[in-house]
């Protein structure tokens, strides 16, 4: 899920914040997960259809056999659909659960029709503003009608542009803003602001390690990303907003309690593995981190050191809850989100029984 693809289907997303003109789908290495989501009837007992995009923690976990394992134990099968348009998969009832932002959960059930709950969480957003490192820019608001490059109309764009608008008064949006937005794939940000064809990026750190390791970009805000902002300007300790939450069908969730107790404990195994094991996973599947060789390896492995984007458990709890709520207002309150726009549900749920 490091690599989604944040345009997928994310055109049908757009609500009027960096309302751009086309939407392309951002690249990325396949791999990981395996197919057979489709192939179980929707409520069946004891599956779990789940459609993501790629994950290196999912792949750690069946390769080392962990996930085999627990599901033999629990009797419980997870029919894993790896797709850079897990969206799509979900939204034609092809998926019980899939994984995007928390933000983004409204539209996807104003989109669709299909009534969804929030059950867990996985990664908090990362995207950073980034600008070539001989450049005078010190804040956002020193880039007003300069070219900004972004991979997305929505997602941490959206973040960025609500978070932006409340504390230096800016405005994000294409038509009558402050910027000269260039949406392109999202491999290409960050050499288009080394070049010069654009002032700054909302970049990835992953999609951007030669530049920052070079010195070439230098990130705004002490490196700290949208999530790590919202943090400091909002929810102060809060491990959010979470730009991958763990979404299922409010009718499939109510009647499969034991199958989405038994999927967040194998995604509570994941980031155990992670936590213990940062080093050996990204060395193991590189691709996933963008990283080209071992010293792009090293050095995205320091700034996960510094700035990691997985959360420290999957559960959700009342105060997590509570604190990622905070981010409706603000968007709302920044014209990121229709004032009459319902938020999504929230259910927390527990780890399984012992010996279960």
């Amino acid at each position: 899920m490091l690599r989604r693809t944040y345009a997928r289907v994310l055109c049908l997303l757009a609500i009027g914040v960096l309302a751009l003109t086309a939407c392309s789908e951002d690249g990325g290495s396949g791999g990981g997960g395996g197919g057979g989501g489709s192939q179980a009837a929707s409520g069946e007992d004891g599956v779990i259809r789940f459609t993501f995009a790629p994950d290196p923690v999912w792949r750690w976990l069946k390769d080392q056999g962990i996930k085999d394992e627990m599901e033999q134990k629990a009797k419980i099968k997870i029919l894993d659909s790896s797709t850079w348009d897990e969206f799509g998969i979900y939204a034609g009832g092809h998926a019980d659960v899939v994984s995007i932002a928390s933000f983004e959960v409204p539209v996807l059930e104003e989109q669709t029709g299909v009534k969804s709950v929030i059950f867990g969480k996985y990664n908090i957003a990362r995207a950073v503003i980034a600008v070539r490192a001989d450049s005078p820019y010190k804040t956002l608001a020193d880039l007003k009608g300069k070219k900004i490059t972004t991979f997305t109309a929505v997602s941490d764009a959206l973040l960025w542009g609500a978070l932006a608008k409340k504390s230096e008064n800016v405005n994000f949006k294409a038509k009558g803003g402050d910027y000269d937005f260039v949406l392109t794939d999202v491999q290409n940000m960050a050499g288009l602001v080394a070049k010069g064809d654009a002032e700054a990026c909302i970049c990835l750190p992953d999609f951007a390690i030669n530049e920052f390791k070079s010195g070439k970009l230098r990130m705004l805000y002490d490196g700290n990303s949208d999530a790590e902002m919202f943090q400091q300007q909002i929810a102060q300790g809060h491990p959010g907003p979470a730009i991958n939450t763990f979404v299922a069908r409010e009718d499939w969730f109510k009647d499969h309690q034991k199958e989405a107790q038994f999927f967040l404990s194998v995604w509570e195994r994941g980031i155990k593995e992670w936590q213990e094991h940062k080093d050996e996973i990204i060395a193991a599947y590189p691709q996933d981190f963008a990283a080209a060789n071992k010293s792009d390896e090293r050095w995205i492995g320091g700034f996960l050191d510094d700035h990691d984007w997985f959360v420290d458990s999957v559960y959700l709890d009342k105060k997590w809850v509570d604190t990622e709520r905070k981010i409706f207002p603000l968007l709302k309150e920044t014209g990121g989100m229709k004032q009459d726009q319902k938020e999504p549900a929230f259910q927390a749920l527990g780890p399984p029984p012992a010996g279960s």
